[in-house]
């Protein structure tokens, strides 16, 4: 039963395990991976929190971020142990249930956004109005390239 998921993931963790984020650079004829304003991370893989009737799901994410500065890649890679975690431990709060909404999907980008701002610039904090601010950094957008929940 568990042979077939085996060798299925077998690939995508060797795939994961070789990677590391780099910037995008377009190519000579205006297509290719856009700017040096885009990081992609690599994939990550992990288990989701369980949903209400106790089935237990994961996730399959690809990343790309889109930066207010390309310099910000640099920060982004010298975080990149600090990122990936905090990622992993973002999405291990969320169920596959909830995630299947494109609103939560929305929010999810946001809350990465704000988790990696927040490690390579300023973290998010409240005012004294009791509003929440957002991280400030280099990110400007999450974009998801691959989302699969299985």
């Amino acid at each position: 039963m568990f042979k077939p998921l085996r060798a299925a993931c077998a690939p995508l963790l060797l795939i994961a395990g070789l990677g590391l984020a780099q910037p995008l650079l377009a190519n000579d004829h205006g297509g290719g991976g856009g700017g040096a304003d885009l990081v992609t991370l690599e994939t990550i893989t992990t288990n989701l929190a369980a949903d209400a009737d106790g089935s237990s799901r994961f996730v399959q994410l690809a990343i790309t971020l889109r930066l207010d500065d390309p310099k910000g890649a640099a920060a982004i890679n010298a975080y990149m142990p600090q990122v990936r975690n905090d990622i992993l431990m973002l999405l291990a709060g969320h169920s596959g249930a909830e995630l299947k909404t494109t609103k939560a999907r929305g929010d999810l980008a946001e809350e990465i956004r704000d988790t990696i701002n927040g490690i390579v610039g300023n973290p998010a904090y409240t005012d004294k109005r009791g509003h929440r601010q957002p991280a400030t950094g280099p990110v400007k957008t999450t974009l998801f390239t691959n989302f699969i929940i299985q």
